[in-house]
C-alpha cells in the first residue's frame, strides 16, 4: 500500500521548513510524533495550535521534556532549537533519541 511507504517517514529539517503553517507546522509535526510515542496525550493539527499557541507549545515542550530534551518551540522564526544534556542537537537527532529510547505506541491516522 502507498501509505504504508511513508509510514514512519520523518520530515528533515529542510522539510519542515516548507511545511504549511511555517513554524507553527514544526511544531504540529513534533506534537504528532511525540503523541505516537506516548509522550504526550494529545496533539492538534495547524489550525489549532495556530490560535492556541501557548498552551499547544508548552505541551510540545513538555513531551521532548518527558524524552529527556530541552526544546524551544518557534512561533514565526528560525526553527525550533532542541538541548540534549546541554548541547544544541539538531531536530533528526532528537527523533532519533526518542526513536531508540521510547516505543512508538500509536500509529498516523489515515
Amino acid at each position: 500500500m502507498a501509505e504504508d511507504k511513508f509510514a514512519d517517514e520523518v520530515m528533515s529539517d529542510e522539510e519542515l521548513d516548507g511545511v504549511a503553517g511555517g513554524k507553527v507546522g514544526q511544531t504540529v509535526v513534533d506534537s504528532k510524533f511525540l503523541y505516537d510515542h506516548g509522550l504526550v496525550d494529545d496533539w492538534h493539527g495547524n489550525t489549532h495550535t495556530f490560535f492556541n499557541w501557548k498552551s499547544d507549545s508548552a505541551l510540545v515542550d513538555a513531551g521532548w521534556a518527558k524524552a529527556g530534551i530541552t526544546c524551544v518551540t518557534t512561533f514565526a522564526f528560525g526553527n525550533n532549537k532542541y538541548f540534549k544534556d546541554g548541547k544544541e542537537i539538531t531536530h533528526d537527532e532528537a527523533v532519533a533519541h526518542v526513536k531508540a529510547n521510547f516505543s512508538k505506541i500509536r500509529d498516523w491516522d489515515a
